[in-house]
């Protein structure tokens, strides 16, 4: 069965603008059950001069109900990718969009500093991160970053139920559909089976489903409805070579980036091995110094000997009553030099 591949942009806004659907696949995500969610009717895309295009980033005001039994309304950020250059921006849209969202009842906040309720309105937000690529340092197919808090003193995680930490720390659910494994047991894989890239077609926008996870023929059969519709292929067409011109793009900078890259390391390189033979070089005349200084001092103190055992002689000569031009003439010392013998 042929379905639209919910990696690309039109695609999954389709899937999660219907809202039993989106409220199905989010309590899979997050593993908890969500009772009721809204998609924003705010603005819900980021330029992105590169591409030229808008990269669409999903906001959700959620119910959902926790271990206890209690209800807790919170925000879901759910952001989509298939390149690993959107990290920056994962982060860039994280802050700003929670600040967006919270910036009217902050205002209200600041003009009824006695009514707390006011305050009690900004939710905590959920992370959701749904990726068509590996992250080489993560080899899960999905992890979950959860907000322990740590006694610093002691190094004890200790439970604890603070509003500072619920709203300015953020949990996260990172998903990366290419690690799916072969054998899908949980609901949560059997999910993802609908992203399988492996099974696209010659049009990387339509996936043919080997399997059909009984759990999600609902969502199986609402992807397969725009598959025949021929404005919205044009669409995910066009997304596909957008995509296309931005893969090139990104080749060729990713290129020009390494050669850069190479030729700094290869000056460092040269730079380095002129150093190192500059070193050498005045290591060898150090050396050579010093060898040359040895050589003089061993020359002067075998000239010195050799002076001293002529002045022996020239004593000895001296004491015999030789004579003073017999003396010069064996040891070659001076008139004077004897003469102070």
């Amino acid at each position: 069965m042929k379905i639209i591949n919910p990696l690309y942009d039109k695609a999954f806004k389709y899937l999660m603008e219907n809202n039993k659907l989106a409220k199905k696949i989010l309590s899979v995500i997050l593993d908890v059950e969500v009772i009721e969610v809204a998609l924003s009717q705010q603005e819900t895309t980021l330029p992105d001069e590169r591409r030229g295009l808008t990269l669409f980033r999903l906001d959700f005001k959620a119910i959902i109900k926790q271990a206890d039994g209690s209800r807790k309304t919170v925000l879901i950020e759910l952001q989509k990718s298939k390149y690993p250059t959107d990290i920056q921006r994962f982060r860039n849209y994280l802050g700003s969009s929670y600040l967006a969202k919270n910036r009217e009842i902050e205002d209200k906040s600041i003009v009824a500093e006695d009514k707390p309720a006011e305050y009690q309105s900004i939710y905590p937000i959920i992370a959701i991160y749904i990726l068509g690529y590996n992250l080489d340092d993560l080899p899960y197919m999905a992890v979950t970053v959860n907000r322990d808090v740590i006694n610093s003193v002691s190094k004890q995680k200790i439970e604890v139920s603070s509003f500072f930490v619920e709203h300015l720390t953020h949990q996260s659910h990172i998903i990366q559909v290419r690690r799916l494994p072969e054998k899908r047991q949980t609901l949560l894989e059997k999910f993802f089976v609908l992203f399988n890239q492996a099974w696209c077609t010659e049009n990387n926008f339509i996936i043919d489903l080997q399997n059909i996870p009984e759990e999600f023929k609902d969502v199986v059969k609402y992807l397969q409805g725009p598959v025949m519709d021929d404005n919205f292929r044009r669409q995910l067409e066009a997304e596909e070579q957008l995509d296309a011109i931005f893969d090139a793009q990104e080749a060729k900078y990713l290129k020009m980036i390494a050669e850069v890259l190479d030729e700094k390391e290869a000056a460092e390189e040269r730079e380095q091995e002129a150093k190192k033979s500059k070193e050498a070089a005045e290591e060898r005349e150090q050396e050579e110094r010093k060898q040359k200084e040895t050589a003089n001092k061993q020359k002067e103190a075998a000239e010195e000997r050799e002076r001293q055992a002529l002045c022996k002689l020239a004593r000895q000569m001296k004491n015999y009553e030789a004579s003073k031009d017999d003396i010069v003439r064996e040891t070659g010392l001076s008139i004077e030099d004897i003469e102070k013998l």
